[in-house]
């Protein structure tokens, strides 16, 4: 796995093998820790059924810019209130940066819009959502992430350039942590089909990553469990993929300037469970460091739940030596099992929530029906 922190490397990279995938991935928790949103612009969709049935058929055609989608997820007190996972045209599909791999970006996928400007140390991107479902739901509004730009060299070695970045088209999962810690504010219009519409003005905290790969990921590896968690002080950020055969432990604390202040290179797995789709996964994860210092962390409230992926609200315990005392936050965690994202046996439970904006299932028009598939 290629791991980099450079907000040039946000800008969408050329991609012509197929099973080629780049997501640019946001989340966010307002102050009372009441709402919480996650957001991913698609270039190349892991999880379109149809793509993957192309890449199967080793159809040569089978490229990411025909499969655009959007994913929004926005939950109220663990609870989700609006779902959407949409796959677009891609003439109604942007992806695109100013010459040179400069200070720009901008992605627009049907209505909704991601906005990157870098005005001297500051780091902006700009969510606009403006998203309808055949169900009669709709989210709409904006959303700010403002940090500052975080070291190039973040994991202790300075990454290629921009542009050897960009020509590097070997296999292997790219991961590019651009703001690990952001000020978001906005405003969310909410439209429930149910019970009908809310607004929300949104000020907490918020955490962006840029990711990119040149074939399937079920290619690199069995399964990858990710999260972060702002403590009041620090930001947690791990990252643990099994990728042959063994799980690889990473985790990174970082200070409120997005700098490095300690590494978790090793840990342990526990409390493994099962959903309906016996799709099992751990609970509780304990990461450590090698001066003594640990996170616990424990899986608390279940968000999302599939034949491969699960999403979690993730209590954690930072204990960190240096100040012998423990600090408390909650976070987004996740899981994932790529090998069945391809198995066909789950195609029509994924076609009843991921939407093909010109057929969508006729689950996706109740207002009812489609709520259960959340």
């Amino acid at each position: 796995m290629k791991i980099t922190s450079d907000f040039k490397f946000d800008m969408p990279a050329p991609k012509d093998t197929a099973g080629s995938y780049e997501w640019w991935y946001f989340d966010a928790a307002d102050d009372n820790q009441e709402w919480h949103i996650v957001v991913i612009f698609y270039d190349g969709c892991p999880f379109s059924t149809r793509y993957n049935k192309a890449w199967a058929a080793a159809d040569p055609e089978a490229l990411p810019w025909k499969h655009p989608a959007i994913t929004i997820s926005l939950y109220y007190k663990g609870r989700p209130v609006f779902y959407s996972m949409s796959e677009y045209p891609p003439d109604e599909a942007v992806f695109s940066e100013d010459e040179g791999y400069g200070n720009s970006l901008r992605i627009l996928i049907g209505r909704n819009e991601l906005l990157l400007t870098k005005t001297g140390s500051t780091l902006r991107h700009e969510l606009r959502l403006d998203e309808s479902l055949p169900s009669g739901d709709a989210l709409r509004g904006s959303l700010l992430f403002e940090s500052e730009v975080p070291p190039r060299d973040l994991f202790g070695v300075l990454p290629v350039d921009v542009d050897a970045y960009a020509a590097d088209e070997g296999p292997g999962h790219g991961w590019n942590l651009t703001q690990p810690r952001a000020k978001v504010e906005g405003r969310l219009t909410h439209t429930d089909a149910i019970t009908g519409e809310s607004s929300h003005f949104w000020n907490g905290t918020g955490y962006h990553d840029h990711n990119l790969g040149r074939e399937p990921m079920k290619m690199e590896f069995r399964d990858w469990y990710w999260g972060r968690i702002h403590f009041p002080k620090h930001t947690l950020v791990y990252y643990l993929m099994n990728a042959g055969g063994s799980l690889s432990y990473k985790g990174w604390l970082l200070d409120g300037s997005n700098s490095l202040k300690n590494t978790f290179e090793s840990g342990s797995l526990g409390s493994f469970a099962a959903n309906a789709f016996l799709l099992r996964a751990a609970r509780t994860i304990e990461l450590n460091a090698a001066d003594g210092s640990m996170v616990m962390l424990q899986h608390s409230q279940l968000l999302d739940s599939g034949p491969f992926y699960y999403r979690f609200l993730t209590d954690g315990l930072l204990n960190l030596e240096s100040d012998n005392k423990l600090v408390k936050a909650t976070g987004i965690g996740e899981y994932i099992r790529p090998e069945r994202i391809h198995n066909s046996l789950y195609w029509p439970l994924v076609h009843m929530r991921y939407r093909y904006t010109e057929s969508p299932h006729w689950v996706q028009r109740s207002p009812t029906m489609y709520r259960w598939t959340w």
